[in-house]
Parts: C-alpha cells; structure tokens; sequence
C-alpha cells in the first residue's frame, strides 16, 4: 500500500474533524429553551452526541488499513470497483424527500419514503410494501407524538394525528 493512500485517509479524516467542529460551533448558537417548555434534553444534545461520534470513527479512519493488513485483505480491493448507479439514485431521492417534508409534512413523508425506497430497491410485494407504508409511520407516529410528545410538523397539506 503506498503512502498516498494514507495521506489521503489523514485527509479526509482531517476534514471531517474540521466540519465536526464547524458544526458543533454551530450548536453553541441554539437558543436556550425555557424550564417551562424543556423536556429533560437541550435541543444541542443529540446534534453534539452524533458529532462525537462522528468525530470518534473518524480519528480511526487513517488507521484501518492496519487492521486490513492484519486479517491479511487489501484495503483497496473494494475500492478499485467502480460505484454502482444504486447509491446515487437512493442519494436523489432522499434529497427530494428532503425537500417535500414541508409541503408533505413528517408522516406522509415518513409513509413516502416506506413506498419509494422499498421500490427503488426492487421489492414488488405490494401487499407487503403498502403494509409497511402504512404500519411503519403509524407506530413511529403514536411512540413519538403521542407517547413521548415530539411534535410533528403536518406540512402544507395539514396531516397530523
């Protein structure tokens, strides 16, 4: 393995440390929510928890290969295949969901992107799909909403439960 690759892993790894740290200042401008409305956790928390862990895997990312070169593969031998049109169109059509979740609202989008990915992928059990449509935002919906009182945007079209 030559040392570009390696410098190329502190890299990336560096880059990504400089963006965890750009978006944890971004964390330190939220407003502070009064005791009144707080609901034991600081809206900072988990944005802060997923950069820490981010931050973390990517202090390990230079040295991977070492643990490649112990088990005896090649780092590089998945690398060298050319990526597939799958992951750029699941890429795309999350950005579109992104983009409709405030004229949709959370729930139909959480049941669009049940029907969409599942047909991106290749299933065609629709019995199955329309089920997992239909159940999968239901309970997302009743255990947030309902049970720990996470407020669901209902979009332009105004579907909340």
């Amino acid at each position: 393995m030559s040392a570009y690759v390696h410098r190329i892993d502190f890299i990336i790894a560096a880059v990504i440390l400089i963006g965890c740290v750009a978006l944890f200042y971004v964390t330190t401008t939220f407003e502070e929510v009064s005791e009144l409305l707080a609901q034991n956790i600081p809206p900072e928390y988990f944005p802060r928890l997923v950069l820490y862990t981010i931050g973390l895997l990517a202090l390990f990312l230079p040295f991977e290969h070492i643990s490649h070169a112990r088990r005896g593969s090649d780092i590089d031998s998945d690398r060298s295949e050319r990526i597939q049109r799958m992951p750029y169109l699941t890429a795309g059509l999350l950005i579109l969901i992104v983009v409709a979740i405030p004229f949709l609202g959370v729930i139909l989008t959480m049941s669009a992107v049940c029907v969409l990915l599942p047909l991106l992928w290749g299933e065609r059990r629709w019995r199955l799909l329309l089920a997992f449509a239909i159940v999968f935002p239901l309970v997302v919906t009743i255990v947030f909403n309902k049970i720990l009182l996470v407020y669901f945007e209902p979009g332009v079209l105004g579907i909340s439960l």
